[in-house]
């Protein structure tokens, strides 16, 4: 029993380090410090937490990270930072709670509890993502407030009862890697337009980007043609490199996945999209009966939104800042087809092949 209290106390550690590690050291370092709670018996290696530069380092940088984690877009920017040291500092105070072992012993329980670090940090990164998308800021600080009362909380659940603490760090980790397929193409959708935002100051932007193609991959080709399972090639228009936004009543689109969008001459009145999900090649396409389109800038993208005007359908293709020119294209290239007579009749419903 004693063996299992200690492994979820370092689970809980290296758990709540993810989520805010200058707050779980502070109070930790800070109860052991006044003797609010008495570890010198079962974990003699956490009074160093206890010592007065640490408790004053760690509150120092806990009142930074307090006001700039409820800092829309600072938050984001923070937890870029904290991607290296949060698994780091979840991994050392684990091998502290269970004390001397053998060497070999603490590299596994290291890298275990760093891992464990790192997925509650992506967690909590891809989360403020989402809550970034919105304009206002309570949401940031809402969130904020809730993962320093979540840390506070499991504290007091391994200080007084560490199995059950155990328990709900397990199943908090079981969320938080259920989710990390949906919070990772957060992640890198949002990297990807920042680097390119960062970067497009320091090199020249090429002509040809601007420009729509007609050509696609030869796994979107393939895509494409055992979706349609046409005898022959499609008659593809254009066709450009987006990323996906939201997708209300679009439910077959996946949010945050890269590919093409295609127009085809065959497919008179329809869009479609070629993408790839996981490992996996996936199609889907719509009719625009119905549907309205306009282009609007954003900070870090030119977003491309297609809707209809009750409100009820949305779907948002997005390039990075500075297409706007390709973007406005783009735009132009579907209201011709929304104005075009031979636009089909079908309902706007989505339809996908998997591949």
């Amino acid at each position: 029993m004693e063996v299992l209290e200690t492994l979820a106390v370092a689970l809980g550690f290296a758990t709540l380090a993810g989520l805010n590690l200058y707050l779980t050291v502070f109070v930790a370092g800070l109860a052991i410090n006044m003797q609010w709670v008495d570890v010198s018996t079962k974990y003699p290696e956490l009074m160093v937490l206890g010592e007065p530069a640490v408790v004053v380092a760690a509150g120092i940088f806990f009142a930074l990270e307090f006001f700039s984690d409820k800092i829309p877009w600072v938050d984001s920017l923070w937890d870029t930072v904290h991607t290296l040291i949060r698994p780091i500092g979840g991994g050392l105070l684990a091998i502290h709670t269970l004390g001397t072992t053998d060497p070999a012993f603490e590299v596994i329980i290291g890298m275990l509890a760093g891992g464990t670090t790192l997925i509650a940090h992506g967690f909590k990164s891809g989360s403020r993502l989402a809550i970034n998308a919105s304009p206002e800021p309570l949401s940031n600080i809402a969130a904020s407030v809730t993962e320093d009362a979540a840390v506070l909380g499991g504290l007091t659940l391994v200080t007084f009862h560490p199995l059950i603490g155990g328990a709900v760090f397990l199943a908090f980790i079981g969320l938080c890697l259920y989710t990390a397929p949906k919070l990772f193409r957060r992640i890198r959708a949002f990297v990807w337009l920042a680097w390119d935002k960062l970067s497009s100051g320091f090199r020249r932007r090429d002509a040809k980007g601007e420009l729509l193609y007609s050509r696609l991959t030869s796994d979107e080709d393939l895509a494409l043609n055992r979706a349609l399972q046409a005898e022959q090639s499609p008659d593809v228009t254009w066709s450009a490199r987006v990323l996906v936004g939201t997708c209300r009543k679009f439910r077959h689109f996946t949010p945050h996945t890269f590919g093409r969008l295609i127009a085809d001459g065959n497919s008179a009145g329809k869009l479609h999209f070629v993408g790839k999900r996981l490992w996996r090649t996936y199609h889907c396409s719509f009719s625009l009966k119905g549907l309205e389109v306009t282009q609007e800038p954003r900070f870090l993208s030119e977003d491309i939104v297609i809707y209809n005007r009750e409100g009820q359908q949305r779907l948002t293709f997005r390039l990075p800042s500075g297409r706007r020119a390709l973007a406005n294209k783009v735009v132009e290239e579907i209201l011709g087809t929304l104005s075009s007579p031979a636009q089909s009749d079908k309902a706007s419903t989505p339809e996908t092949v998997k591949s």
